[in-house]
């Protein structure tokens, strides 16, 4: 999650840059304001999308089917085996 805040940030300063280059865009491109509010959009996207993929892959990392047909759900209380 800590990635994808960076990662709005970053790509909120990558947009600024871009808007540096447009004829009226020095003012939104400067303004504190505007890139907080670019980086909370990207954010509010960034964060639930990751959040879902990460509780996906973790769900799908557990729910594969052993070998010999036993359901492979690992016990953290129990000490299972890393892989």
């Amino acid at each position: 999650m800590a990635v994808a805040v960076l990662a709005s940030a970053v790509l909120s300063l990558l947009i600024s840059a871009l808007l540096l280059g447009l004829p009226h865009g020095w003012k939104t491109a400067t303004s504190l304001a505007d890139i907080t509010l670019r980086t909370s959009w990207i954010a509010a996207f960034l964060v639930p999308t990751t959040v879902v993929t990460h509780l996906v892959l973790q769900a799908s990392r557990r729910r594969r089917p052993h070998p010999d047909g036993r359901s492979q759900l690992r016990s953290f209380k129990k000490g299972g085996q890393h892989r």
